[in-house]
Order: structure tokens, then sequence, then C-alpha cells
């Protein structure tokens, strides 16, 4: 059968008391009913596989408490991985991922397992994000709402007995309806984290294109103050008379130790300055080779980094593909030997070639995968991290040049002065010339200060415009990304309402509205639900009307790949209120048939005290029918109370 993603499927329950099981069950595609007598344990085994599998349940029975741990073995888009969880009763309890079949991981030492908390953090993955992953489904997340957990999506998909019967959602103490909203959104396939990202990038933006403007604004009146327009030409033309004034005080200074030389060795002459000059430049040559080589290093190793994260990319990218891959590829099979033409055998031993009969276990190699994306993830994460702190140090060694640069170059042209004309302090005339020299030399670095500025401005003007462009660009792109998820929003709703309409119109001949049923009305944020506009009915009837709801989400995302629902539905509700056995059989048989109708690989699962007669076969059916003598959890040396 078709596999859409994302599909999360239960192939094996097994819950454990200190280490020994009390329910070991086997689960399999379509439907799976458990069955039993009330308070026999049904409702326990549900809420401990909704846990299993990332639901957060605290409110636990007397009896559940006395277990303590629950794992799951399920198959994620055809990658099979086993979901394991401590029983406590304080919410939000970590998970272990084990990547392969519960037969494996039973046995399997402590590191072969990868723990991860139930919320995320700056340095840790929480469980739902990996689940995500593994499930191809985008993170749902805004600063109203918060993150999209898995527990957030599958309270879409469990209808268990305690919540009301006239909400969409099973019930908590904190349910923001904006979370609500996100979750319907994106179980509905109308929710793009692109526009998210986008809008968060353009607040980015925006902020930044605060501070350049603020930045620019301040460099112009600094600009506009010294009454000068710091253009290309304005600056050459300073330059070349700051030239001219020097070289002609060089001349001068020259004229005057020339005469001073001449005079003999009654004047002293001092080369201190020379010799200053002379060190400083090499402490300045020194340090710019040591940057240099700082910085080529540094590219190399980003270069280096670069391609190491586009080859993990390619890697991640290719293990999500490789399941796909192997399951297409494990179907083909020959009716002729290609090398002689003569009729293959049509049967074959299990695990095996068909054609040369060689043995192999395409599964188990499947569910490496699991650790392999997990591995990979987490060495991606970490180099990119890595490699943002490189760009930073490169940045810094870069602004470090440009200073040593700057000093050198000045440090450089007063060396070959004092070289030229060895300087002296004795005489008054010297002193004043090389006064007028100094007060030259800062009129240099004054300009190249303003070059610099010159530089700073253009740049901030370049990077306005380029900041504009790009929430230009954004805020169009999420525009267009609005009104096409408005359109998905609308086609989901539609096909949800119909099978809606097909449930309630097949129910028993019980309400009024339903058979006359025209519209369904559902809100994810007001987490409300009605008919006709109406949302007042018996007690029984609310009760069809809310599995109607989970049951045509759950039927809808069967027959169109674009719902990110998981293809996984859990009821517990359907005998609540006075449900009469009749009403109660004709529902399972519509939720039979909604499952038979389908078009890709799915599960339900429900439980009910009162199985309709011809739905209680091996192929529907999981586990015994459990009574008080002998109930679905198997504690029987404890002496406990009903569940």
């Amino acid at each position: 059968m078709i596999k859409f993603k994302p599909t999360l499927r239960v192939q094996r329950v097994r819950i454990e008391r200190l280490g020994d099981k009390v329910y070991d069950e086997v689960y399999h595609s379509g439907v799976n009913i458990i069955r039993g007598d009330n308070s026999s344990g049904k409702s326990t085994v549900l809420n401990f596989l909704y846990y299993g599998i990332g639901g957060d349940v605290s409110d636990w029975s007397a009896t559940a408490l006395l277990c303590t741990r629950v794992l799951v073995e399920v198959s994620l888009n055809g990658n099979v991985a086993t979901l394991a969880r401590e029983i406590a009763e304080k919410a939000g309890q970590p998970m272990e991922i084990f990547g392969g079949p519960m037969e494996d991981a039973i046995t399997a030492p402590a590191p072969s397992w990868a723990k991860y908390s139930y919320r995320r953090s700056e340095s840790r993955e929480s469980f739902s994000q990996i689940l995500f992953r593994l499930l191809d489904i985008p993170e749902a997340s805004n600063e109203a709402s918060g993150n999209v957990t898995i527990h957030q999506m599958l309270r879409l998909m469990y209808a268990d007995q305690l919540s009301p019967v006239g909400t969409l959602f099973k019930f908590e103490q904190f349910d923001p309806p904006l979370l609500r909203d996100a979750v319907g959104r994106l179980v509905f396939g109308a929710y793009e984290n692109e526009l998210y990202a986008n809008e968060l990038r353009v607040r980015e933006l925006d902020k930044e294109f605060t501070g350049v403007s603020s930045e620019l604004t301040a460099i112009s009146k600094m600009v506009g103050q010294s009454g000068q327009i710091l253009t290309p030409s304005w600056l050459d033309a300073e330059r070349k008379r700051v030239a001219e004034e020097r070289g002609s005080v060089e001349a001068q200074i020259a004229e005057v130790e020339k005469t001073i030389y001449e005079a003999g060795a009654k004047e002293s002459l001092s080369l201190q300055a020379q010799q200053d000059a002379y060190s400083e430049v090499q402490k300045l040559q020194t340090q710019i080779s040591q940057v240099t080589a700082a910085i080529d290093s540094s590219k190399f190793e980003i270069a280096d980094a670069a391609k190491f994260i586009a080859d993990l990319e390619s890697k991640l990218a290719a293990l999500n593909d490789s399941a796909a891959t192997s399951n297409a590829f494990g179907k083909i099979t020959f009716q002729y030997c290609p090398a002689c033409y003569s009729a293959v055998e049509a049967e074959h031993p299990v695990h095996a070639c068909h054609l040369c009969k060689n043995p192999f276990d395409s599964e188990r190699a499947r569910s490496r995968i699991v650790s392999l994306v997990n591995d990979t993830s987490k060495q991606l994460r970490q180099s990119r991290a890595l490699q943002k702190e490189r760009a930073e140090e490169l940045s810094s060694l870069e602004t470090k040049l440009t200073e040593f640069v700057s000093h050198w170059s000045a440090a450089s042209d007063r060396l070959t002065r004092f070289v030229r004309t060895p300087s002296s302090e004795a005489r008054q005339v010297l002193r004043t010339l090389q006064r007028a020299a100094g007060y030259i030399d800062r009129q240099i670095e004054d300009l190249e200060t303003k070059e610099r500025l010159s530089s700073v401005l253009e740049k901030l003007i370049a990077r306005k415009a380029e900041l504009n462009a790009e929430m230009s660009r954004l805020s169009d792109r999420n525009e267009g990304l609005k009104i096409a998820l408005g359109k998905r929003l609308r086609v989901a709703y539609t096909a949800v309402e119909k099978e809606i309409l097909e449930l309630l119109h097949g129910d028993l001949p019980r309400e009024q509205e339903f058979i006359q049923a025209t519209t369904v009305q559902f809100d994810f944020a007001s987490n409300k639900l009605g008919v006709n506009n109406q949302s007042y009915f018996s007690a029984s009837s609310r009760v069809i009307l809310r599995n109607s709801f989970f049951v045509g989400l759950f039927a809808a995302a069967t027959k169109d790949p674009s719902f990110r629902h998981l293809r996984l539905c859990i009821l517990d509700s359907i005998e609540d209120k006075g449900m009469q056995p009749d009403r109660s059989h004709n529902f399972q048989r519509l939720l039979v048939a909604k499952s038979q109708a389908a078009l890709c690989e799915h599960q339900a699962i429900f439980a009910t005290s009162m199985i309709a007669p011809e739905l209680n076969v091996p192929n529907l059916t999981v586990g015994h029918y459990s009574t008080l003598e002998h109930p679905t959890l198997d504690i029987a040396t404890l002496r406990l109370p009903n569940l």
C-alpha cells in the first residue's frame, strides 16, 4: 500500500514493571480492536500507547503507577525504531530512542539508546524535534503559540474518555487558542515554517535597518558639522595638498640638518628617534605577518569545514531517501530468470532473495537509518555552530589587520624621514619645523580617518538599500505563502467535513440534525464542534459527533497526501454517555469501512466492551478479551483497585 508522509504506525507495545513484562502485544496495519469488560484495563493500555509515542500523561491510575516503563516499536515513514519512557506522575518525562525493532532493543546495551528531553534547549534537541525529523514534519512555532510538539499533534488523534465531548482536542489545563490553531494548521497541511522563518527574518532585518539608519544619521551629522562633503575627488585634492605641504617642510628640515651637519662635531646628533621608529616598524611588521598567517589558516579551515558541512547535508538527504529506495527496490520480483529465461519458482524462503535464495535482512538494515539520521543531524548542527565561530574569528582578524597596516604605514613614513635626515634637537628652528611636520602628520592621519569614514558611509548606504530590498522580497513572498496556505486550508476543511457528514448520515436514526446534516463547523482555536450551526445534542449523539470528527480527519488524511496527519487514530470514547450496543456496533462498522477505503498505509486503534460480532476476528483484534479475572495488564500477584 502507498505510504504518505508522515505516517506513524505502532507495531508492538510492551509495558514493564521493574523489568518484567505485564503487557506485550503486536499491532498491525489497519483496524486494531482492544476488547474487554468495563474496568478491565483497556483505557490504561491506550494511555500507555499514547504516552509511549510522545503524548504527555500525568493523571495515571493506581494500577498504571505500579508499572515502571513502556516501550513502543513504531514505523516512522517506514523506518523502524523503538521508543521508551519511564512511568512517573510528573509531566514532561524524557524519551529514549533505539534505532531498530524491539526484539533488539530489549537486549541492547544502554549506550545503544539515545535519550532526549521533553523540552528543547539551546544545547540539546527534544524528542519531538527528533521524531519530527524522522517523520519529515516541519517544526511549527511562533512567538505567540510557542513550539508545536508531538504531544500537541497527538491530541488531535486520540479521543480519550476524560475530555469533554464537545471539544476537538484531548483536554489539558494550559491550552492557548493560538497553539491549538497552529496545531490544526500543521495537521491540515496549511502550515509552512518558511512563513514564520520569514517573519522572524523580516523582524531581524528591520532591527538592523533601524540601526543602520541611526548610524547613517549620526555619521551624516558629523560630516555636516565639518562643512565638507567626503567625496573621493575632495579627498584626493586634500591628500595632494597635504603631501605638497609635507614636502616643503621636509625640504626645510633637510636644509637645517645640513647646516648643522656642516658645522662639524660641535653639534651633537641624536639618532634615538630613528631607532625608535625602526623598532616600531619591525614590531608592526611581525604583527602583520602573524595576523596574515592566522587569516590564511582561518580561511582554509572555513573552506574545509564548508565542504564537510555540504557532505553532511548530502548524507542526511540521502539517508532520508534511502528508506523509500529500499522499499521500492525490495519489492521487485522476477517471473523469469534474466540469464536463462526459465520460470522462477513462486515460493521462496522468507527473508531470502526469491531469485538466488541467499538470505538477507532488509528490515534490520532499514532500522539503522533512524540512528544514522540522528547522529548525522547532531554532527551537522555542531559543525554549523563551529563554522559560525570561525567566521566571527576571521572577521575579527581582518579588522585587526586593517589597524596594524594603518599603524605600520604611519610608522614607515616616520622612519623614512628620520633615515633621510638625521634629527637634532639642538636648534629651536629645527624643533619648530619638526612640530610643523608633526602637525602635517596629524592631518594625514585625519585624512585617513575621513577616508575610512567615507568608506563606512558608502557601505552603510549600500547596506540600507540591501536591507530594504530583502525586507520587500520577504514580505512579498509571505503574502504569496499566505494565499497558498489559505487555499490549502479550505481544501482540507472541505475534505474533512465531507468525511464527517458521511459518518453522521451513516449513524442510526437517533438524531434529527445528523439525518439532515449539510454542514459541519469546527474551529481549532475555539476548540468547538457543531452541525448545521448547532452544538447542543444528546450526550450519546455528542459522543458520536466527536468520534466522527476524529475518524473524519483521519479518513481525509488517508486520501490526501498534503495532510501532515500521522495517519493514526486512537479512540477510547465510542461507548461513553449511555451509548447503546447497536449504535456502537454501527459506528465500529463505519470506522472499518473508512479503513478499507483508505488509499495509504494507516492504523486505527480503538477500545470497546461491546464489539460488533462480525469484527471479533484475529485480523482486526489485539490480545485477549480482558475481564476482571484476566485483565489487560498481567499483574496477577498484586491486589489492585479496579482500572
